[in-house]
């Protein structure tokens, strides 16, 4: 079986000038990038050097046995190590014979198995990359290979954004090789893990402290008083940790335990009066059950922003909070605003004003993030032919494109189909236009036409393929497109599925019992009834008697925008530490608070929890 290998050689060493010639840089959507943890490289252990590619081959002709494999194996990690991929497979193809074979030792095994893992990961297969190294992590890793061996496992997993399975093989990693300690890029992983009790740590002091160092920070941050206390503590632990400069970035944040003030920027006169008041309700509610804040409530209308700098300094401030209108966010220049102030909008602001000072943060309640939301889920659903109806406006096309765009970085060869209506009347021609009826009902037509006095007795059919249909309008919209959707479907087909937005879940729906029966949507899990505090919300709004939904919902953004007052600048560091707000699960990331709405579904006049 050796007699085999050396034979085909030569076309490998072929194959390896015409993939050279044709090799450039490697693209970079080939990178594993996912916010900041691609503004850092991987740490890498193994940075070595390593022989020519094509000299390697030509040894392999003249040697023999295990030294041939040896110098394959070696060729294949220097091609792959220079991106010549196409070239790395061909060599790989020519070791077949003795893996079927049974010839290899168990490291030449672990190596051939690891390289064609590697090319998976190449093509971004990140299913063929676990299935190959799962044999290879079980029992224990073979010391030639064990590093790159974890680095790839840890890659296959950021690419899919398992933080906790990816931070696992990062603390292998540590105990494996202590002399690899890139402190940026291992805490830029570490802090995405949502839950730090969930990580499986080594025996190893290193990994443990890198572990405690995560704990502590998540335990300060659901008591905030006690962030300082918990890292001081950490660090006279760990005193020798090389994660000590992470540490130190906590603890030299001077922010008092009480008593901090902070200015809220809001309309509470004006067209947007109810708006502001809303908001600064919510933040009252939030300020009743601590007393680490006392605010300073302004009127935006009322506001020369020009003296807003002088106002910060006259006492102070250690947080701007605001303002809740875009074009009063653009009135702030930051240039002005006196140092070590945060900054949280209540708005998204122009990506100049953010820049990447940590200090500023932006929290917006906007309905995309729910859109986007909802495509996910149904990604997740299985769905893969969705139909998105919107109203034919500005804002409907954004939705559309917005859904599209969402829709096909999941799969950019499946295509949308969207409909969009003008009025109530349109409504029922674009659902049977699209549901593909009205086209069947014209072949019908067709046939009765062609058969003449013959009697054709035939039912239109909808399109079997639209599994899904999304809903961008409000309530009004919603209760009309509906009823038509179910009874353009035909009776031997299965019910398509309905979701909606928050906009379709009102204070008082004034419908029918069937006209959003089934209807899922997604909305502030406070305005849901299963929610803990909803008793809360049904007194709040006995008293404000005025208050829609809507208001309801931005008393819980004005909640929600104390909690990450209490926890700033610290919470912008740990991007996976997560918390329950009254407007969904809220995170950090890129300057950005994000939410994680909660589904729900109408069951007749009832609102209930919906998962799947």
């Amino acid at each position: 079986m050796d007699a085999i290998v050396p034979k085909k050689l030569l076309l490998c060493i072929v194959i390896l000038g015409l993939a050279g010639c044709a090799a450039g840089p490697r693209d970079s959507d080939d990178r594993v990038q996912d916010d900041r943890v691609a503004d850092h490289e991987a740490p890498r252990a193994e940075d070595r050097a390593r022989a020519d590619a094509n000299e390697l081959l030509r040894k392999a002709r003249q040697a023999e046995g295990n030294r041939r494999t040896d110098l394959l194996l070696e060729a294949v990690d220097a091609l792959q190590y220079e991106q010549r991929w196409q070239a790395s497979a061909a060599v790989l193809s020519q070791l077949e014979p003795l893996v079927t074979a049974n010839q290899l030792t168990r490291t030449q095994l672990h190596g051939y198995t690891l390289f064609r893992a590697q090319f998976a990961a190449h093509q971004q297969q990140w299913q063929q990359v676990d299935a190959l190294l799962a044999p290879l992590l079980a029992p224990g890793l073979t010391e030639t290979y064990a590093v790159a061996t974890l680095e790839l496992a840890r890659q296959s997993h950021i690419a899919r954004r398992n933080w906790t399975q990816a931070a696992n093989y990062q603390l292998r990693l540590i105990a494996n090789d202590q002399a690899v300690e890139d402190v940026e890029a291992i805490w830029q992983l570490l802090s995405r893990v949502t839950d730090p009790a969930e990580l499986q740590v080594p025996s190893d002091k290193t990994a443990v402290g890198w572990q405690r160092l995560l704990r502590a920070v998540h335990m300060g941050l659901r008591e905030p008083t006690e962030v300082t206390t918990r890292l001081q503590r950490w660090q006279a632990e760990f005193s020798d940790h090389p994660a000590q400069i992470i540490a130190r970035r906590f603890t030299d944040v001077s922010i008092p335990a009480v008593d901090r003030r902070a200015v809220i920027l809001l309309p509470l006169t004006g067209q947007y009066r109810e708006q502001g008041q809303a908001v600064l309700d919510g933040m009252v509610m939030r300020l009743s059950q601590q007393q680490r804040l006392r605010i300073e409530a302004i009127d935006t209308n009322q506001l020369n922003f020009a003296d807003l700098p002088e106002l910060l300094r006259a006492e102070t401030t250690h947080l701007l909070i605001g303002p809740l209108l875009k074009e009063n966010i653009a009135k702030v220049d930051p240039t002005y605003l006196p140092d070590k102030l945060l900054w949280l909008t209540l708005n998204e602001p122009p990506p100049s004003l953010l820049g990447s000072d940590p200090m500023r943060l932006y929290f917006a309640l906007d309905g995309e993030t729910e859109l986007r939301q909802a495509v996910n889920f149904m990604v997740a659903q299985g769905y893969k032919k969705p139909l998105i109806l919107a109203p034919d406006n500005s804002r409907g096309q954004q939705q559309i494109s917005l859904f599209t765009n969402t829709w096909q970085n999941h799969y950019p060869s499946i295509s949308v189909a969207h409909g969009r209506y003008k009025t109530p009347e349109d409504m029922k021609a674009v659902v049977q236009e699209q549901l593909g009826v009205a086209s069947s009902e014209a072949r019908i037509q067709e046939v009765k036409i062609a058969a003449g006095k013959i009697i054709v007795d035939a039912t239109p059919r909808s399109r079997g393929d639209i599994d899904a249909i999304y809903l961008v309008g409000g309530i009004e919209h919603t209760r009309l497109l509906k009823p038509f959707i179910d009874v353009n479907i035909a009776p031997f087909m299965q019910t398509i599925p309905v979701y909606a937005n928050s906009a379709s879940h009102t204070l008082a729906n004034q419908v029918s019992e069937n006209d959003l029966d089934n209807v899922r949507f997604t909305d502030a899990p406070w305005l849901l009834p299963d929610h803990p505090q909803h008793e809360t919300l049904e007194r709040i709004l006995t008293l404000r008697r005025n208050w829609s939904y809507d208001l309801a919902r931005l008393a819980a953004f004005g909640h929600d925008s104390m909690l990450f007052a209490e926890r700033a600048p610290w919470i912008e560091m740990v991007p996976g530490f997560t918390m329950d707000g009254l407007t969904g699960t809220l995170s950090v990331r890129d300057q950005r608070i994000h939410r994680r709405l909660s589904w729900a579904r109408f069951d007749g006049h009832r609102v209930v929890p919906f998962s799947d």
